[in-house]
């Protein structure tokens, strides 16, 4: 019931054990580390936060304070960036894509509690999803990612939004629940490059 693989595997489990509670500790103190540093060091901040994540992750550049569960279980690609006081709760699995933006506030979480079975509830029972996230996406701040949720490539999520289904490529999502409002990169949308002075952009 205590088995980290189990844990991350989305089978119901109980919180606790040597390895998860170790996994705990471990993660705890490389944010520890992070947070303290409160933005006054990038370059030392990015080298921290590379011994949180998954082996071979990329390394979003992050304001701290960042709140980060297990980090062996989150991936980023390249060119990501995370706004100050993003949660991760990465008790599954969590992957974001390449050049995937993440506003203040922003919380991805994988972890779900019994809902009908309050009994079982109640003795710590809980399980996982994974958060699949593709690339070229910009969450506004404070939207949130549940549990099992894939969302496409090039999405925009509005300020506040919480995503419960998985979304499709190129889509606007807003409000609570998620739901898509339109397509994007559309031909003969209007780009915001068009606002520039001429040879700006």
């Amino acid at each position: 019931m205590h088995d980290f693989n189990r844990m991350t595997s989305g089978a119901w489990y109980i919180a606790g054990g040597p390895e998860i509670v170790q996994q705990h500790e471990k993660n705890r103190s490389i944010m520890k580390r992070f947070n303290d540093l409160a933005n006054t060091d990038m370059a030392q901040g990015e080298a921290i936060l590379a011994e949180a994540l998954a082996p071979g992750s990329g390394v979003p550049e992050t304001f701290a304070p960042l709140h980060l569960e297990y980090g062996i279980n989150t991936t980023f690609g390249s060119g990501c960036f995370m706004n100050f006081n993003c949660i991760i709760i990465d008790v599954a699995p969590v992957s974001v894509g390449n050049n995937t933006l993440f506003g203040p506030g922003c919380q991805l979480i994988t972890a779900e509690h019994p809902v009908n079975d309050v009994e079982m509830r109640i003795k710590g029972w809980e399980r996982a999803r994974p958060i699949a996230i593709g690339d070229d996406c910009w969450f506004g701040a404070g939207a949130m990612v549940m549990p099992g949720v894939t969302v496409g490539n090039r999405c925009v999520v509005a300020a506040g939004a919480v995503v419960t289904k998985d979304i499709p490529d190129d889509s606007l999502v807003m409000g609570v629940p998620g739901k898509v409002t339109r397509t994007l990169n559309q031909p003969g949308d209007t780009l915001e490059r068009e606002e520039l002075e001429p040879g700006e952009y």
